[in-house]
């Protein structure tokens, strides 16, 4: 079918193609937007609420920021929470703590049933857990 004046097939006024600008023109545009698209590096930052002793919530065991950072950068995401097991063992949950830079805190999980199925699947595909660990900690057990 061609394109005629009023056949609403937007090609433009007299059925020619409207003119398009095309994107090499502006060859910077689409990296600009994937930069501005995807957000900022998680930065690991302690929270006084989860320090060994100090604090209010459950412990958090990871000892310096430099360990820290790269359990979060090596961790393994669920929608906003961040896993990973430290080199003791311990299963830790990074939380984002809605800071300037995309900050994130870390505390010990304690109990099982709060780790999801799926994340236990990925630590035990990964080396971090054993298989009795996985079934274990899959039913709700320490």
């Amino acid at each position: 079918m061609a394109a005629t004046e009023n056949s609403g097939l937007g090609h433009g006024s007299k059925g020619f193609y409207q003119t398009v600008i095309e994107e090499s023109t502006y060859p910077d545009k689409q990296k600009a937007n994937e930069v501005n698209d995807s957000p900022p590096t998680p930065k690991y930052k302690p929270s006084p609420k989860h320090e060994p002793g100090h604090g209010w919530g459950t412990d958090n065991p990871i000892k310096t920021t430099s360990e820290g950072q790269k359990l979060l950068d090596s961790g393994i995401h669920d929608g906003k929470q961040i896993y990973n097991v430290t080199s003791e063992g311990r299963i830790v949950k990074f939380q984002p703590d809605n800071s300037p830079g995309n900050g994130y805190h870390s505390y010990e999980v304690t109990k099982p049933r709060d780790i999801p199925i799926a994340i236990l699947k990925q630590m035990l595909e990964k080396g971090q857990i054993s298989r009795s660990d996985y079934n274990r900690l899959r039913k709700g057990k320490r």
